[in-house]
């Protein structure tokens, strides 16, 4: 974990007390906590902080799913436009890379990064002429034509709606969708899936984790199977992406928005680019 991470995790505590206003009494108590995982002797990763940030949140407050309303209402409000996306990408000159491109503006919509809310619409709205600082999606469809088992691991509520619209415009028949194992911050789970209509159109399974990212030695051996399995991993979001970036699978995309100074740097690129990046 990089020390100017955390200030994120104490603003996370702040927003979720000013949310939920516990006790003063439980509020210690959760400061107190959070402050020995920030301890600089903790070797802790980035993910397994969060995750335990918000499991102590979770069972101090009593309540299993800290967000529940805004991400159903993210997934109904782009649910209920899904004909204008559809012919968006339809029309576009090449709807697979706009396929692309939609669904890593998507990333933008995340309840757990620190950064000026708005209106889900009118967010994903203003990033629509913003170019891709690092594309490699023409690599991407040529891994997407070669692959017969697609695992495309999933990141945030609202921004699933996207990712339905991006797996269907690549090859739904072969890509299997991954939520997470139990709800944190606005990540989705099968719950959420399920709303979005994402076994409609692929296989969908958890990783049977509750990290906000894809931790392997934390995650379900019937999803290390797919892990291993597949051709072709296709990571979502700055979670994903902290979660996988030392490990070793032969043919990994991480298709994100860069939120924070840290991430930016390891992808060579600055703060707000949206980024299609291989890596091998």
């Amino acid at each position: 974990m990089k020390y100017n991470c955390d200030a994120c995790h104490l603003k996370t505590v702040r927003k979720l007390i000013e949310k939920f206003h516990p006790s003063e009494e439980v509020c210690k108590e959760i400061y107190a906590t959070v402050n020995t995982y920030l301890d600089p002797q903790n070797q802790d990763s980035n993910p397994k902080v969060s995750q335990k940030v918000h499991r102590l949140i979770r069972e101090s407050l009593g309540i299993e799913d800290l967000f529940v309303e805004e991400k159903f209402q993210a997934n109904k409000v782009f649910l209920d436009q899904y004909d204008r996306w559809k012919r968006y990408i339809l029309q576009s000159d090449n709807p697979q890379r706009t396929a692309i491109k939609l669904a890593v503006i998507g990333n933008i919509i995340d309840y757990g990064a620190h950064r000026a809310r708005k209106d889900v619409e009118q967010q994903v709205d203003e990033w629509l002429d913003s170019p891709l600082a690092i594309d490699h999606c023409d690599a991407l469809l040529e891994e997407v034509d070669k692959a017969s088992k697609i695992l495309y691991l999933g990141d945030n509520a609202g921004e699933i709606f996207f990712d339905r619209l991006l797996i269907e415009a690549l090859a739904p028949e072969k890509t299997t969708f991954v939520t997470r194992g139990r709800a944190v911050i606005n990540d989705v789970t099968y719950k959420e899936a399920e709303q979005i209509g994402m076994s409609k159109v692929c296989n969908v399974i958890s990783n049977g984790s509750d990290a906000p990212s894809t931790l392997l030695d934390e995650c379900s051996e019937d999803f290390l199977h797919a892990y291993h399995d597949a051709d072709l991993i296709i990571s979502k979001g700055q979670g994903n992406l902290e979660g996988l970036m030392h490990e070793k699978h032969p043919n990994t995309f991480f298709l994100f928005i860069a939120k924070c100074e840290p991430i930016a740097h390891f992808a060579d690129a600055k703060v707000d680019d949206l980024i299609v990046k291989r890596c091998k």
